[in-house]
């Protein structure tokens, strides 16, 4: 009679208690799991309803090895609402007296099947857990299908419970059968890039199958920036020679693309691009960019050719030439111009590093020099970039290293070298604190600052560093009041954020560094807040910054500024 009072209600709410104190909190939530979608009475079967429910909670608890429990519900009058209270004694679980688990086949010593038969806890004397059990055997499957044991099989699995003795055997027999390897790359309709879409691959034909190496093979060819749209899959795995193809389904992006943007920034003021950019060239995988970029203080044009060598996101050359026009439009009379041609040649040593190596020809000059200043300058470059994330990262970090040499032996006007070095470090925890560190030094041996082109001499301020001061306004000065660029850099920044609502989060920062023709020569620091909004196009930011030291010199005394950019610096 007690449970008709509920016969009308649409939800019932369930309080899961244990008059002797025997319901531990694992057991309780998984007992509250089994009963979250359970269906609510009915006036025509509350019997059979009530039965219903008392074999939902047996079952949860039998999960975890409680086939002994006493379960009493009764309907809690004093509730506001409809609440059923299940009174539970869990007794004592089943215990394991017998596990027998063997791993058999061609994969039996096979390490991933190893380290999960070696972790797994059904041992002989511990209490007996039905979702451990089913883990297992899934788990044995996910790894065979990972590595390309497609005829794995469980021979024998078994569990067997003695409710009298509260004991359970358990016999667990699994085949790995033969691996199979990759077969051949299957390119759906006729390409012209048959030869590019394979060398993306990092396996060939006769390799042991792995799901992660197809998985990789994804990312290539999207990140390729060749199609609108392409993916890699495996075909039905061929039991006769073990082998498994991939077919490759592609669309080409359209063979001229053209780009046009324009905006405002803080440092730049209006600014606009142009790029133009061809896809494909030939069937060798070639490609052209051309950007034309305009603004009040800046003004250039680069066209890149990039031929790839094998994969085209890991080994490729691209010659690159370029010109850049300086010119404040409110000062006529400090003009830059610079041509250059560069040979770069991106290699991927390893998983973690890619090498550039670099060969540039500059002709550059300013109205600070008498005549054209050429130079011809050879480096070496390493790049370790990770992050997770996708456009707005939440973890990641960012290492570069560099070497460039001008030298009056190879026909330079002037010899120097110049090494550089970059570390940023962006790392979250505990899913809201983000901590952004970064580290930036660099050293020009050189007799003189007018022997470095201005292009590669250091300047600092703006948008991602010493943000108080304006975009590359922070160096020495020339005899005119004007930055000339220094020899010597060491910058550093921290920043911490904290979401204050979905997709914003509020920063605090500082800054500091010093630049000069000698380390430690002029100091510089700034402190600020910051807003940080994730956006499909990517991290939206903006800054208000405050220098911390004073100076003779108005633009450094303790200036203040406001900055705003998309994207994060790693």
């Amino acid at each position: 009679m007690l449970f008709h009072t509920i016969a009308h209600a649409q939800t019932v709410k369930y309080n899961i208690i244990s008059s002797d104190d025997s319901l531990r909190s694992e057991v309780k939530k998984n007992v509250a799991l089994y009963l979250e979608d359970f269906s609510s009475p009915n006036r025509d079967n509350l019997a059979y309803w009530k039965k219903q429910l008392h074999r939902q909670v047996n079952q949860a608890l039998q999960a975890l090895g409680y086939y002994n429990s006493k379960i009493n519900l009764s309907f809690d009058k004093n509730s506001n609402s409809p609440t059923i209270t299940v009174d539970i004694a869990m007794g004592y679980p089943v215990v394991i007296t017998h596990s027998n688990y063997r791993v058999s086949g061609s994969g039996a010593s096979f390490e991933p099947f190893v380290a999960q038969r070696n972790s797994y806890p059904l041992v002989v004397g511990s209490k007996l857990d039905h979702g451990s059990y089913q883990t297992t055997k899934s788990s044995m499957m996910d790894i065979a299908r990972a590595y390309g044991f497609f005829d794995a099989k469980w021979i024998k699995h078994s569990v067997k419970v003695d409710i009298k003795s509260q004991t359970a055997l358990i016999d667990l027999v699994f085949d790995t059968g033969e691996r199979y390897h990759f077969g051949a790359i299957v390119i759906e309709g006729n390409h012209a890039s048959n030869d590019i879409v394979r060398a993306m691959a990092s396996f060939k034909q006769g390799d042991a199958y792995t799901s992660a190496a197809i998985a990789n093979y994804n990312i290539s060819l999207n990140q390729s920036r060749y199609f609108t749209s392409v993916q890699a899959i495996p075909a039905l795995p061929n039991g006769l020679d073990k082998s498994i193809d991939i077919k490759v389904t592609a669309m080409h992006r359209p063979r001229n693309i053209v780009e046009v943007s324009a905006g405002v920034t803080s440092e730049l003021g209006e600014r606009g691009r142009l790029k133009w950019v061809k896809p494909w060239i030939n069937r060798y995988g070639h490609s052209l960019e051309s950007e034309i970029k305009l603004n009040q203080q800046e003004q250039s044009v680069t066209n890149n050719y990039k031929v790839p060598h094998g994969d085209p996101n890991l080994d490729y050359t691209n010659y690159v030439l370029g010109w850049r026009h300086t010119s404040n439009f409110n000062d006529t009379n400090n003009r830059y111009r610079k041509y250059s041609l560069q040979w770069q040649r991106h290699q991927q040593i390893n998983e973690d590093w890619k090498r550039i190596l670099l060969l540039k020809y500059e002709r550059e000059k300013d109205n600070t020099q008498t005549q054209t200043r050429t130079h011809l300058i050879p480096g070496i470059s390493y790049i370790r970039e990770r992050r997770e994330g996708g456009i707005t990262p939440h973890w990641g970090d960012r290492q570069f290293v560099s070497v460039e040499v001008s030298d009056k032996a190879w026909g330079s006007q002037s010899s120097f070298y110049k090494l550089s070095l970059r570390s940023n470090w962006l790392r979250q925890y505990n899913e809201t604190h983000q901590l952004l560190l970064k580290v930036e030094a660099g050293y020009i041996n050189a007799d003189e600052i007018s022997e470095v082109p201005i292009s590669m001499r250091y300047f600092a301020g703006g948008d991602n560093n010493l943000r108080a001061y304006k975009f590359n306004s922070v160096s020495p000065l020339d005899s005119d009041d004007k930055a000339r660029g220094a020899l010597t850099q060491l910058l550093s920044t921290i920043e911490y954020s904290y979401p204050i609502k979905e997709k914003w989060r509020l920063a605090v920062f500082h800054d500091a560094g010093t630049i000069g023709d000698k380390f430690f020569e002029e100091n510089y620091s700034d402190a600020g807040i910051g807003v940080r909004w994730e956006t499909p196009v990517g991290l939206v930011r903006l800054d208000f910054a405050k220098g911390l030291q004073g100076s003779d010199i108005k633009r450094f005394d303790r200036p203040f500024n406001i900055s705003f950019a998309i994207g994060l610096d790693l």
